[in-house]
């Protein structure tokens, strides 16, 4: 797609997200309980913290500042129709263009928000006086797409407080309080100086004078009529700043405990998402959902034997799919096996020396039927299950930059 038309579809999708919002949070934490005895052990320690003690549901955590943010991030899902349209004109600009995408929805950002409209009847969250706007979408799309410090680089920008912007800080409350694994951990402690800006403009449109009666000092910077949205924001980004730094611990914690990498899970769900959207055929992902599912914490060694085997075999027919839609792209064959795929991959480019190394040494480590004395079975699973799942996000990245899509 090019840039001009990717930028015209752009904004009918966002214009169409202020009048009629899709985008929204669920909790899904229940939707485990029919599927308990298929649990990872990174889910049942999960599932264990969730149900030990009461929890609040979205609507009245919303009513809190600071926001608590949720130890357990995979329990709740982002989902939108425009988000997703965003999301597949994104994937269709060629790489070089698409900061010019980025910088294109941020002028939004920067000028405080296009316009507002009357909240529809259907759609309650974010709001603000009983208006709706598109800044929500675009802050979760440029997280999610990894232009976090473009993003916050653009809402140190507006002049004024306005409604849409007190919708967006809103809604990065309700993000870093239900998916701050979003963000790393360097992220977090940067956001508040990111915001410091924002508040700080917010901030001068609070008060007309400070001071002490007899001696005030007049605020040449206050224009009345912005009171309420002002507040809001300072509010807001004094309540993402406590969020941060609950998050930062919830870091360390898992640093510290060893309990979930939640970083791991996080790369699982995008490698799903890759593969998806790139067309690769669906026993891939069900070959690592079985994976997943022989990976519990009761597993013995006979199903982590069969776990590294439905690991091995997502892993090579990963690359060899991915080998086989290249060179038809090219007009060219390649043989539909492990080694003259590797070969193929590198002569072409697609991976570097150093990858095609890496890539041929894990796949002898999956193909090892053995299993190194020294490190107990299920440490070896997980170790390969965690490579596997880090390659295959490296290896698909890559293959959405470089515009491979198995569906053409």
């Amino acid at each position: 797609m090019q840039i001009a038309e990717a930028r015209l579809a752009v904004d009918q999708i966002l214009n169409e997200e202020c009048q009629r919002p899709t985008i929204g949070y669920e909790d899904i934490a229940n939707e485990w309980v029919n599927r308990y005895e298929e649990m990872t052990r990174d889910e049942i320690t999960a599932w264990s913290k969730i149900t030990s003690v009461p929890r609040k549901n979205l609507w009245a955590l919303r009513k809190l500042r600071p926001r608590p943010v949720t130890e357990t991030p995979q329990i709740y899902r982002l989902s939108g129709i425009n988000y997703d349209l965003l999301m597949s004109v994104y994937r269709q600009v060629n790489e070089g263009e698409r900061p010019q995408l980025i910088d294109h929805m941020l002028m939004r950002v920067e000028h405080g928000g296009t316009y507002s409209c009357r909240r529809p009847e259907d759609y309650q969250f974010p709001s603000f006086n009983n208006r709706v706007c598109e800044l929500p979408l675009i802050a979760e799309f440029c997280i999610r797409t990894r232009n976090v410090e473009t993003f916050f680089a653009a809402t140190a920008k507006p002049a004024h407080p306005a409604n849409a912007l007190a919708m967006m800080v809103i809604q990065l409350e309700e993000t870093i309080a239900t998916s701050w694994d979003l963000f790393s951990k360097a992220q977090l402690g940067e956001i508040p100086k990111w915001l410091a800006p924002l508040r700080e403009m917010a901030d001068r449109q609070t008060y007309s004078a400070l001071g002490t009666t007899g001696n005030m000092v007049k605020n040449p910077h206050y224009r009345p009529g912005r009171e309420r949205e002002a507040n809001q924001i300072v509010d807001s980004v004094d309540g993402i700043t406590k969020e941060c730094e609950q998050a930062r611990f919830w870091y360390l914690k898992g640093a510290l405990q060893r309990t979930i990498n939640f970083e791991i899970e996080s790369d699982k769900t995008k490698v799903v998402s890759f593969l998806d959207t790139l067309g690769f055929d669906p026993v891939l992902t069900a070959a690592m959902a079985k994976a997943e599912e022989l990976y519990r914490a009761s597993s013995d060694a006979f199903e982590l034997k069969s776990c590294l085997g439905h690991i091995r075999s997502f892993y090579e027919q990963l690359n060899i799919d991915a080998g086989q839609a290249i060179a038809k792209g090219l007009g060219v064959t390649v043989v539909d096996q492990w080694d003259p795929t590797l070969t193929f991959l590198k002569n072409k480019s697609f991976l570097s020396p150093q990858q095609d190394k890496f890539a041929r040494g894990l796949y002898a480590l999956l193909s090892d039927e053995g299993v190194h004395p020294l490190i107990a079975e299920r440490e070896f699973a997980r170790l390969l299950r965690n490579m596997v799942i880090e390659y295959g996000l490296m290896f698909l990245t890559m293959l959405e930059k470089k515009g491979v899509n198995l569906k053409a």
